[in-house]
């Protein structure tokens, strides 16, 4: 080698180390190990032991290096994913449909969405007038009135069963009269008169039967008149205690029934509210029906129709009810945000609760069904990465999130599943895919970008770079994702080699060896 030879050689030595060499990104790389620094080439080994003394090494200057664009990257450890290819299909999510049937039955009235139409949740589809709904109003309208009754009649049961046992208590112990008129203003029903006439009767037999006693110990009474007296006591007294047990069961199961009655209405009205809801009245429908019964403060509710009517009194029925005769219409609302992608209803015509006159669908998110063949169902597993390619050449990644247990008799294929976010609508629901479903190793190797290897004279090769040129070196490779490929035997980690570009060194060997030079080359 001429003193010129050398010369030029120390020069691209040293342009070189003062380089920082960018390792390839591989684009989206799926190597866990890989890293993204630049390599400094005067640091990187060797590439070869003693067994690779004589491989060839292609030389090159920094213009050349900078000209043709050649990078090169570390070699390291990683997980390569290979790829199956599968048809797939977008799909609506099921999960978020509705299907928007009549509340109840009855005639169109207003349609104010079509096909095609982004609704927003609550949003007015149509408005049906229905005579099950008007009768739905009236019913609930009843059950409330009954709870209102019984909101009368339950305190006022209470407050005789209590009162009636203050007296009977008072009674029992022989109280004065002061102590009993003190208990005057108290509700009692009809018990206090039946109580304090038969006290008073018994008062009376107990006063006759102490005079008449008396007068037999002095022996100037009559023997009949002291039985007669005693007698009158023992009735007197049967009667008093019968009429206060009598009060005490009345009045205990007239409080009784009165809770219970109150409960029924309670639930009678809670179900009336349920089924009118059903029937597609709202909220506010309820309030303003609850609002016409009355509320009563007193034991004389006033009953006019006065829109000036204060407590206690009932609002303008008319106004209530409105005037616009829509009594028994009811809206068709939006379940949630969505784009209408069915319709089958026209106004005026007569439905039922059987039929789904819209279908609401959110797009903002679809599936992708993936048909997978037998023999690959077991390597798929659930949260592998899928690549999605339209025809339009774009791509989406997601990850499968459902795979079938079952495989199709007529297909003989196991149906995966995966999620797709579509804010933009891009996805369209019927479109056919293709998709690649990313399959880990299952053990770690040695990795590099697919862009790396070279076929030269029908050998897989890289090229690795040494302290001052490229040596080619033939690898043996496994299994790839199309951006990384897995290196089974001929490199090491840590070791540099070209990531982008390498086809120019290929093509500058192909000269070197087609112009005779042996062992080395430059590029040019």
């Amino acid at each position: 080698m001429t003193n010129k030879k050398y010369i030029m050689l120390a020069s691209i030595a040293i342009i070189l180390s003062a380089v920082a060499w960018p390792l390839a990104s591989g684009t989206t790389s799926t190597a866990r190990a890989q890293t993204t620094k630049p390599v400094e080439p005067a640091k990187a080994a060797s590439g070869h032991d003693a067994g690779h003394g004589q491989s060839p090494r292609i030389s090159v200057t920094r213009e050349q290096v900078t000209r043709l664009g050649i990078k090169i990257t570390r070699v390291a450890r990683g997980i390569v994913r290979s790829e199956i290819r599968v048809p797939g299909e977008i799909k609506v999510n099921s999960d978020r449909v509705a299907h928007v049937a009549p509340r109840a039955a009855g005639v169109v009235r207003e349609v104010r969405k079509v096909l095609g139409d982004r609704v927003k949740v609550g949003e007015i589809l149509a408005w049906i007038e229905s005579d099950k709904l008007a009768e739905a109003k009236l019913n609930f309208y009843a059950k409330e009135s009954e709870v209102g009754c019984c909101d009368i009649k339950l305190p006022r049961s209470k407050a005789i069963f209590e009162n009636v046992a203050k007296l009977m208590s008072l009674l029992g112990k022989d109280a004065s009269g002061e102590d009993i008129r003190k208990l005057g203003a108290l509700e009692m029903g009809k018990y206090r008169g039946q109580l304090l006439t038969a006290y008073a009767a018994y008062l009376a037999a107990k006063a006759t039967h102490k005079r008449e006693a008396s007068l037999q110990a002095e022996k100037i009474g009559r023997g009949q008149d002291f039985f007669d007296a005693e007698t009158a006591l023992t009735q007197a007294r049967i009667k008093f205690h019968a009429i206060m047990d009598t009060a005490r069961y009345e009045t205990l199961i007239a409080y009784t029934e009165a809770i219970q009655e109150r409960q029924v209405a309670v639930f009678n009205a809670v179900a009336a509210e349920k089924r009118l809801l059903l029937k597609g009245a709202d909220d506010k429908v309820i309030a303003k029906l609850r609002a016409l019964v009355p509320k009563v403060t007193s034991l004389k509710p006033c009953l006019c129709d006065d829109p000036n009517c204060t407590d206690g009194k009932l609002p303008s029925l008319a106004k209530t009810l409105g005037k616009d005769g829509r009594f028994a219409w009811y809206a068709l609302s939006a379940p949630f945000d969505g784009t209408v992608i069915a319709k089958h209803i026209v106004m005026g015509e007569s439905i039922d609760e059987t039929v789904e006159v819209f279908t609401i669908a959110d797009l903002s998110s679809v599936w992708v069904d993936l048909a997978i063949s037998q023999s690959d169902i077991s390597s798929v597993k659930k949260g592998h990465t899928v690549t999605v390619r339209l025809p339009d050449g774009s791509t989406s990644e997601t990850k499968i999130e459902f795979i079938s247990p079952i495989v199709a008799a007529n297909t003989r294929t196991a149906l995966a599943r995966a999620s797709l976010r579509n804010p933009n609508g891009q996805f369209k629901p019927g479109t056919f895919v293709d998709t690649g479903i990313l399959v880990p190793s299952e053990k770690e190797a040695v990795v590099i970008p697919k862009a790396s290897v070279q076929l030269v004279n029908d050998h897989t090769c890289v090229f690795v770079w040494g302290n001052s040129d490229f040596e080619l070196r033939e690898v043996k490779t496994g299994i790839t994702d199309g951006r990384q490929i897995e290196i089974l035997q001929g490199l090491k980690p840590g070791e540099a080699v070209v990531s982008e570009n390498a086809f120019h060194l290929k093509a500058e060997f192909a000269k070197s060896a087609a112009g005779g030079v042996s062992g080395h080359g430059h590029a040019h």
